[in-house]
């Protein structure tokens, strides 16, 4: 018998050409006259609301850093009045050595790197103690110690060194323990920690590429800038408001053009105990870029949106040309062949009233094909019977022969007994082999009754494989499976679908003496385009030897064999079985890679 067509496809066929409607072109434009143009309005005032929003927000975030480096600026010169003042309020201070100050002092200036020198005056001038290179009767000078002692707590103001570093002298006055002044303690303070504040912001990017930050005095002298020239040629901050806003306390952020003709962002902050002033500045062009991006994006988004409204138009009106498709859709599967498709309800009206008589159609013509196909299994019956008839013609006549033999031996009278049990047995070979061969025909010409139950497939796969791996290891094949669920039932004669899987994997078992691997593959899947899986997809792949696409044509043909000792029924009966069952089996192979056979079976019954 010839292969059969497979009826169940999966989705994906054909789909019949669909012409354009007058309606859907007209629906469309008025939708996207209606959108585009609220749309696009609403679209400009949200940018601008926006770009608004944006700009307030990066200026307040400079200016929150700028008040933040601040307080981190002021916070870190207390400190180091703070280390001055522990040293000079130890009790025992006074009354220590030379060599005992000398000690601490070293200890201070180890412990904290940014005092370049510690210095111990007494009130006229006379260095007792120091960090460093000073002689016995060494004056320190009174232009230092003068304003210590006049206001008992002194900063001064910043200098560059001969290194061109950012110094400051600081000093403290000290008391004997009457509390009278006796001395004072110097210290010159290196202010380098300034010129890292402001690198950090460059180097870190909070000001983007082009940004800078500087901190100035009172005057507007630069004391720290990223720019380091502006600081060595001691140079000045121009804006007068700004240096005045710093000298009354006052912070903020502005617009502000520079003297290059640059639009910055600029904010500052003041910073009181120095009379100083932190700022940070930022070119708007990239400063506000997010707002420029914001724009951009909001256009494409609006630009989406159109496209979003054209979609959402031809959706709309699709859907009153979707019951006429799916009728087209439906008759043209049908048409070709494939009379297991059933057209889904469309409504009410007239076009679901004619998806009703096509289906109804659709079961008469399958009514129809299921007669040809008894006639077309007659037809094949009569082939077989006279194959049967060549098939029994051969043991019956060794049976002939061997009886003969087993005659001629019963009349002797000292009759090998052993000989005669010999024929005997060859004897019973070929009654059984045509007791096969009449068993299997009757199969074919009129197969049993499918007793259909609810099945787990997967259940009834693991326990074959089960029952076969004391075969299959020995010959070092694998099996491996590849179920997508567990719980995979379908309505099924479980004991002639067990005889179809087990021929399938006794057939992959042979066509891999050396071992190998199968696999199998259990799943369910849609048939043609139903909402709700319809067939369970059973798949069996090796790695055997494979076969020839001649070989290929002629597997379901009665008693083709490519195995000597095959009887070429097994495949013919599996398919007779699958398609009782409602469901189509097929096969692919490639000589030197393998054999897959694949089964399709409803899961209704």
């Amino acid at each position: 018998m010839a292969n059969k067509k497979e009826k169940l496809n999966s989705m994906g066929s054909n789909k019949p050409r669909k012409f354009p409607h007058n309606l859907l072109t007209r629906l469309l434009t008025s939708h996207i006259v209606l959108v585009i143009i609220p749309l696009f309005l609403t679209g400009h005032i949200l940018t601008q609301a926006a770009k608004r929003s944006i700009e307030e927000t990066i200026k307040h975030r400079n200016l929150e850093i700028a008040r933040r480096a601040s307080k981190q600026v002021e916070q870190r010169l207390d400190s180091i009045r703070d280390i001055l003042r522990i040293v000079i309020e130890n009790p025992d201070f006074y009354a220590m050595s030379r060599i005992g100050k000398n000690l601490l002092l070293g200890d201070i200036y180890l412990k904290y790197p940014v005092f370049r020198n510690l210095i111990v005056t007494s009130t006229g001038g006379e260095i007792l103690s120091s960090t460093g290179l000073y002689s016995d009767l060494e004056i320190y000078p009174k232009s230092k110690i003068a304003p210590i002692l006049e206001n008992g707590s002194y900063a001064s103001d910043v200098y560059l060194s001969e290194d061109k570093l950012p110094i400051m002298d600081m000093g403290e006055v000290y008391t004997d323990r009457f509390d009278q002044v006796v001395g004072t303690l110097c210290a010159e303070v290196d202010l380098r920690e300034l010129w890292v504040l402001v690198d950090e912001f460059t180097e870190s990017k909070v000001l983007g590429e082009l940004g800078e930050a500087f901190i100035f005095k009172e005057d507007g002298r630069y004391i720290a800038h990223t720019d380091r020239k502006k600081v060595i040629t001691l140079a000045r901050l121009q804006d007068e408001e700004i240096i005045n806003d710093v000298g009354a306390d006052s912070s903020s952020s502005l617009l502000h053009i520079t003297p290059d003709g640059v639009e910055m962002i600029m904010a500052y902050a003041p910073i009181p105990s120095m009379k100083w002033g932190i700022v940070l500045q930022q070119p708007t062009s990239e400063a506000f870029a997010p707002a420029t991006r914001m724009q951009y994006q909001v256009l494409m988004l609006m630009l989406g949106g159109l496209a979003a409204a054209a979609i959402v138009a031809f959706l709309y009106t699709r859907n009153f040309l979707r019951p006429i498709d799916r009728l087209v859709t439906g008759i043209t599967k049908i048409a070709s062949g494939d009379l297991l498709y059933r057209i889904e309800p469309l409504g009410k009206d007239e076009i679901s009233q004619l998806a009703v008589h096509i289906n109804k159609m659709s079961a008469r013509l399958r009514t129809i094909q299921n007669k040809l196909k008894r006639t077309e299994r007659l037809e094949t019956l009569g082939s077989l019977s006279s194959v049967l008839s060549h098939e029994i013609r051969n043991p019956l006549n060794s049976m002939v022969i061997n009886m003969q033999i087993l005659q001629r031996e019963y009349k002797k009278r000292d009759a090998d007994v052993e000989k005669m049990n010999h024929y005997h047995k060859v004897v019973v070979s070929e009654i059984k082999r045509v007791d096969e061969l009449v068993s299997n025909f009757l199969i074919i010409a009129k197969p049993p009754k499918l007793d259909r139950a609810k099945c787990n497939l997967t259940n009834l796969i693991d326990d074959i494989i089960k029952s076969q791996q004391a075969t299959l290891l020995p010959q070092g094949i694998r099996t491996k499976r590849v179920f997508t669920d567990t719980q995979i039932t379908a309505y099924v004669d479980r004991n002639r679908l067990k005889q179809v899987i087990l021929n399938i994997i006794i057939n992959a078992a042979q066509a891999m003496p050396g071992g190998g691997q199968l696999t199998i593959e259990c799943d369910k899947v849609y048939l043609s385009e139903q909402d709700r899986p319809h067939v369970v997809k059973l798949v069996f792949r090796d790695t055997g030897k494979g076969m020839a696409t001649k070989e290929l044509k002629q597997i379901f043909d009665f008693y083709f064999s490519t195995k000597p000792e095959g009887t070429g029924l097994g495949l013919p009966i599996a398919q007779q079985i699958i398609e009782e069952h409602g469901g189509s089996i097929k096969v692919e192979s490639v000589v030197g890679e393998g054999t897959s056979v694949t089964i399709y079976i409803p899961i209704e019954s």
